[in-house]
């Protein structure tokens, strides 16, 4: 008996369908990479003010009062005794979002108030310069971190609480 050859192919329609759920995955996975990805940075940064804090706490305990740190333009932390024996390194390669001309860290002053030290705020409120913003006391006595998201625009995480 002779059987009719089929030709093997595809169809233009099974073609078309198949090409149709990839780009609806697509369309789903791509965004949801995308964001985990600033999602992990901004945990990065988040975990780096954390060890930030904690190499300041522990400065601060054993010699009776946080170390004199300096910041350059590009955001490179330096003070001699801090760094490396507390800290390896803080600079712009250590702040991982991506935030043209913010990366790394920024330096600004704590002031006193009634009953302890707050971050002053200016007439549109305060502007880090930065990622990661490290306020100081002028004494020496107080220190708070803070980590920014990518804008500068949300406070991601805050030693003061």
């Amino acid at each position: 008996m002779n059987y009719l050859k089929r030709d093997k192919g595809f169809t233009l329609l099974e073609v078309l369908a198949v090409i149709i759920i990839i780009a609806g995955l697509a369309a789903i996975a791509i965004p949801k990479l995308v964001s985990s990805t600033a999602n992990a940075r901004q945990k990065a940064d988040v975990a780096t003010a954390h060890q930030v804090k904690a190499a300041l706490d522990r400065y601060q305990l054993e010699n009776g009062k946080y170390p004199d740190l300096t910041v350059s333009d590009d955001g490179e932390v330096t003070c001699t005794g801090f760094i490396p024996q507390y800290i390896s390194k803080l600079d712009k390669s250590t702040t991982q979002q991506i935030a043209e001309g913010k990366e790394g860290f920024g330096l600004a002053s704590l002031v006193e108030d009634e009953f302890n030290y707050v971050i002053p705020e200016d007439d549109e409120g305060e502007s880090p310069s930065n990622l990661i913003m490290i306020y100081m006391s002028d004494d020496d006595m107080a220190a708070e971190v803070r980590a920014y998201n990518e804008n500068l625009s949300e406070i991601l995480w805050t030693s003061a609480n």
